[in-house]
């Protein structure tokens, strides 16, 4: 037994509250290193005088490249709950409590880990509506002109070829005016990119928190679009740029104008005085941006404007939450008071991050439900796009995501493919229409919550920014419908089979050699298995069941022959049998 790989820590990832009386205890070991682990837990207070224990086996819920991981979820109405593990490799056991190993059972106080009471402030919770998310993302000024009396004077024709500073016209009016398309299409949650006054057309140069971009609209139309979204039972998720402003900001222009004698000095970290705007100049910025001075979030004044624009728009216009732009670069005393002021607010407010990689310590339950989740994309891009990594790797890169979070957290990661800051799939795959699908079969059956960038469902091309942000593509002709269709059909799929949403998940099969992955999900009986065939050539499988199968995406029934199903799956396919 790898002694060294154990790892558990109380009031951490690895033990905390998901309600009242339910309580996620996680264990990390080795790698195929024990065959099973037992978790004893009793209450802390009544174990003395009446040895009452309870045992329940744990469940390994993922794997990485280097560990196992365990969980058991432990519901009890004691005051306060004491536990330790029983580790068994299969020729031996050992007991684990409280950091340390034992050959003997423990049965003191101090051999035990200890969970105290459960305070409800202490509960990770996040909206119920946010599990069930199916997330369009758009960026306003590509997406539709549907108000041109707002155009910029520069405005160029929709399908011109973009720039970093090419305006085409885009505008809130004109997303109203598809929310008919994005209703057929199946999202239910929209995330635009940020549409507050500013220099650029991408916005996260802000000018003023609190006003619409003209280009955009005004108040008025963000009220009608989050309206008539709401109709359609879509929400509106929102773009805070926090970390920075614009150097059209009052408060910066007034540092700009009176130097050390402003009274916002102390909402930037200036370096030297007088201020002046060039490429890396004498004040934090994001990236060493000059146009896009950083924000001191630890003074008390910025951070209450700050927190004011983001619960006005709440009240204002009943957006339904924040995406939180370059989150990992604010501090997280920021985040903390952030969360309880929206919350406060609108209490099922979606709160999601932008941090490219572990975001564990944003994920305690204190700041952000979840975040955009990068690490997928990645781990999809990777397997599927480019073929860098084989299933063995995938699969290890998926377990490493969940053996990272805490559940709540992890069942509504934003599974991205791509976004406005990433070259979209087909220029990675080489415009490979079938890899395209076959990633977006892994985004609409795996847990979390599928983000699909606008343009995706219809074979949008671009490469990195500004290519990754052309024009929507709104002549049908142009438009890859076959690839739309199966959007449509994997979120129809996704909303009426509530095991990938809620169920568990679990690899059931790696073939290194063929290029082929498969898991399941299941839900109090209900099974679903998928498999992903990313070689080039077909691929069998064989599957007990002693009833008819139906693949979900392809609408075949399979007919048991002598107990079992075969399937064959063509090269580059997937198929999601129903058992």
């Amino acid at each position: 037994m790898l002694k060294e790989a154990v790892y558990h820590k109380i009031n951490s990832d690895y033990a905390y509250a998901i309600s009242k009386r339910d309580v996620v205890i996680k264990i990390r070991t080795g790698r195929d290193d024990l065959k099973k682990i037992k978790l004893f837990y009793m209450d802390k207070y009544k174990y003395f005088r009446n040895k009452e224990t309870f045992k329940i086996e744990m469940k390994k819920v993922a794997t990485d490249s280097l560990f196992d991981y365990y969980e058991a979820i432990v519901s009890h109405d004691f005051i306060s709950l004491n536990y330790f593990f029983e580790l068994v490799d299969g020729e031996k056991s050992l007991y684990y409590g409280n950091y340390l190993f034992s050959e003997e059972q423990p049965d003191e106080g101090s051999d035990f880990f200890s969970f105290p009471t459960i305070d409800e402030n202490d509960i990770f919770v996040v909206p119920e509506w946010a599990r069930e998310s199916i997330v369009y993302q758009i960026f306003p000024e590509r997406y539709n002109n549907g108000d041109k009396s707002n155009d910029p004077e520069d405005v160029k024709p929709w399908d011109s070829e973009v720039d970093t500073k090419i305006m085409l016209g885009g505008d809130l009016q004109g997303i109203i005016d598809k929310l008919n398309y994005m209703e057929d299409l199946g999202v239910n949650t929209i995330y635009l990119n940020p549409i507050f006054r500013a220099g650029s057309n991408h916005k996260y140069d802000t000018f003023n928190y609190f006003e619409i971009d003209p280009q955009f609209g005004s108040t008025e139309t963000l009220k009608e679009l989050v309206k008539e979204a709401h109709k359609r039972g879509i929400r509106i998720i929102l773009d805070a740029v926090f970390n920075h402003s614009g150097i059209e900001f009052p408060p910066f222009k007034d540092v700009r104008e009176k130097g050390e004698k402003s009274e916002y000095k102390a909402w930037f970290d200036i370096r030297k005085f007088p201020v002046e705007v060039k490429d890396e100049p004498d004040y934090a910025t994001f990236a060493y941006g000059g146009h896009m001075p950083k924000l001191m979030t630890k003074n008390e004044a910025t951070k209450k404007y700050l927190i004011d624009a983001a619960t006005y728009w709440i009240r204002e216009a009943d957006i339904d939450g924040w995406r939180l732009d370059v989150a990992d670069e604010v501090g997280h005393h920021f985040w903390k008071d952030f969360r309880q002021a929206v919350k406060a607010v609108k209490k099922d407010a979606l709160i999601i991050g932008e941090v490219w990689y572990d975001s564990s310590s944003w994920l305690q339950g204190d700041q952000f439900d979840s975040v955009m989740n990068y690490v997928f994309s990645g781990a999809v891009k990777d397997f599927i796009a480019t073929n860098k990594i084989s299933p063995k790797e995938f699969s290890e890169r998926i377990g490493a995501i969940r053996g990272l979070y805490k559940i709540p957290a992890y069942n509504v990661l934003w599974n991205l493919i791509d976004s406005h800051d990433t070259p979209r799939f087909l220029n990675v795959s080489e415009e490979r229409v079938d890899k395209l699908a076959l990633a977006a079969f892994i985004q609409f059956t795996f847990p979390g919550v599928p983000m699909v960038y606008y343009g995706d469902e219809i074979g949008m091309t671009g490469g990195h920014d500004p290519y990754c942000r052309r024009g929507m593509v709104w002549d049908e002709r142009k438009q890859n419908k076959t690839l739309r269709d199966y959007y449509k059909k994997l979120i129809t799929i996704r909303k009426t089979n509530k095991v990938l949403t809620y169920g568990d998940f679990n690899t059931i099969l790696i073939d290194e050699s063929k290029n082929v992955y498969g898991f399941k999900r299941e839900l109090n009986g209900e099974c679903l298995e998928g498999y992903i065939n990313n070689g080039d050539i077909s691929y069998v499988i064989e599957i007990e069941n002693s009833t008819n199968a139906e693949d979900l995406v392809n609408g075949k029934i399979y007919v048991p022959v002598k107990g079992k199903i075969r399937i064959e799956i063509a090269a580059q396919s997937a198929v999601l049998i129903k058992l």
